[in-house]
């Protein structure tokens, strides 16, 4: 059975904004006795291990959105341990002059840029890889990425064709369908290719499974949550709902 729990909304993004002095502080003065103080005990847990960081107007901002490359930047300084570079840059190519060249580089290269491209990043028609550094992240992407941390602790979960099917259905905006010529996947990430062949399933499409299971995982281990049946896959996400992600991840992982 899946977790329901609605996970207060928004979800994360703490990170070290370049361009802007930022700086620890005990309190924020635009978290504590506000509407982002359900993300209170995130926030600190993350701003004492480093990951991110508050601003020197003693604010968080925990109500602004982040990127791509600001998550996986936080989600590498959380798990330094994590790193696939072999020092060198990334194999997205859009990011390899990227102040997160090297954030990239750890948590994707090799067979992973492969495994998550779908939903994270996409490929050029000469098959290189790109990753859209600067592009809005959203809880997709955030599944997507958190699933390299299950995957490195051995936690991913494989379900049969079926549980997936069945877990899909718990949410009314993921989508199970046949995969067609015309679909991009990249783009249509929040959908599950699956399709069946006489009396057998099968997954349609480049990386379904891996997909699937990272989808299957992260619900099921309550790091991503839904809200009314909502899993809200497409939503942007804040930099209290990714510290928030980053510390249900941490726990769940290191424990």
């Amino acid at each position: 059975m899946l977790r329901k729990k609605w996970l207060i909304m928004p979800l994360v993004a703490a990170t070290v904004f370049f361009g802007q002095s930022a700086y620890a502080a005990k309190t924020f003065s635009d978290v504590e006795g506000t509407k982002y103080e359900w993300a209170s005990a995130s926030i600190h847990s993350m701003v004492d291990k480093g990951v991110v960081t508050g601003y020197t107007d003693g604010t968080f901002k925990p109500g602004k959105t982040i990127t791509k490359a600001e998550f996986v930047h936080m989600f590498h300084k959380l798990f330094p341990e994590i790193n696939y570079s072999s020092g060198k840059s990334s194999e997205f190519v859009d990011a390899r002059k990227h102040w997160a060249n090297m954030d990239f580089a750890a948590i994707f290269n090799g067979d992973y840029v492969w495994q998550f491209t779908e939903g994270v990043g996409g490929t050029y028609p000469n098959y290189q890889f790109y990753v859209k550094p600067d592009k809005p992240l959203t809880r997709w992407d955030v599944m997507m990425i958190a699933s390299v941390r299950t995957e490195y602790t051995n936690q991913n979960l494989h379900p049969e064709i079926t549980e997936v099917i069945s877990a899909a259905s718990q949410y009314k905006d993921v989508k199970v369908r046949p995969a067609n010529y015309y679909d991009d996947f990249s783009v249509n990430y929040p959908v599950l290719y699956i399709d069946k062949s006489e009396e057998e399933y099968f997954y349609d499409g480049d990386f379904q499974e891996q997909k699937a299971e990272a989808f299957y995982t992260l619900t099921n281990m309550g790091i991503l949550t839904a809200n009314k049946g909502y899993l809200l896959p497409k939503a942007l996400v804040t930099r209290a709902e990714a510290v928030t992600i980053l510390q249900r991840l941490y726990e769940a992982t290191t424990h």
